[in-house]
């Protein structure tokens, strides 16, 4: 507002003439034109030649975009949301070339932070699971780590939002651990478990089937030795042949051939 007057000379009602006066004369002084340009320089600045910083929220804080978003999905959302929303315009080009190539490190190492995480989980799995997801709290600092930073350690493009950041994760009122990060975590922990149930069902599925498989064979032999036991009987009581046959092994020392049939 009041740079504005500065730069109109326009007196508003509600400062008086000798305030007026004062603050134009402050505004006259070379001191005071020196330092003006010396900030206004400063916005104007292009950081590795990228330009000022522009954004899309128009006069609402980062903190209440991030909760109209919130609202308007149904879940938790992260920094790296907030800046697409606000860096984007509604055609999905972004505002400069500083927030797109920001948005593009950004997509590059969330992808290469999934890999990872599939890599970890099939290396150190029975390869039937899956890799866990990333979570808000994930995304934000993977975000945190594309952007760029002041002098100050400020993140870029995170507005009011840079005051809910604890440690690179969102906090919440009251409390130092995520109430949305306890939620995932709990999620997390049904996942394994709901997984482990299911790697003990297969397992059973298959002891199940191998001890079917043997019952099976054992009843096949059992049906053999009883179908040789019948055919014996029969040919003990129907053929005298067999009979010397039998008589002849049982006399000849091992390894004897039995005698040729008459």
């Amino acid at each position: 507002m009041v740079s504005g007057m500065r730069g109109t000379r326009k007196r508003p009602n509600w400062i008086n003439k000798t305030i007026w006066e004062t603050m134009c004369a402050c505004w006259d002084t070379e001191e005071a034109k020196k330092m003006s340009q010396i900030y206004s320089d400063a916005r104007m600045s292009e950081l590795d030649g990228l330009g000022p910083h522009i954004h899309l929220s128009g006069p609402k804080s980062y903190n209440q975009i991030q909760q109209d978003l919130e609202e308007e999905l149904g879940r938790p959302v992260n920094l790296g949301e907030v800046f697409m929303k606000t860096h984007t315009r509604p055609d999905g080009t972004y505002v400069d070339i500083k927030a797109e190539k920001i948005a593009q490190t950004y997509a590059k190492n969330g992808q290469e932070k999934l890999a990872e995480l599939e890599t970890e989980a099939y290396t150190l799995s029975d390869c039937a699971s899956r890799a866990r997801d990333l979570t808000v709290d994930d995304y934000t600092t993977i975000f945190l780590q594309s952007t760029e930073k002041d002098s100050r350690g400020t993140p870029y493009g995170v507005g009011s939002l840079k005051d809910t950041l604890l440690y690179g994760k969102r906090k919440q009122p009251g409390d130092t651990s995520s109430f949305v990060a306890i939620q995932e975590k709990l999620k997390e922990a049904q996942r394994k478990i709901e997984e482990q149930a299911a790697y003990n069902e297969r397992l059973e599925a298959e002891h199940s089937r191998a001890a079917a498989e043997h019952s099976r064979a054992v009843a096949e032999q059992k049906d053999k030795i009883e179908n040789l036991s019948m055919v014996e009987k029969y040919l003990r009581q129907t053929d005298p042949q067999y009979l010397d046959v039998v008589a002849t092994q049982s006399a000849a020392p091992q390894g004897t051939p039995p005698p040729a049939a008459s």
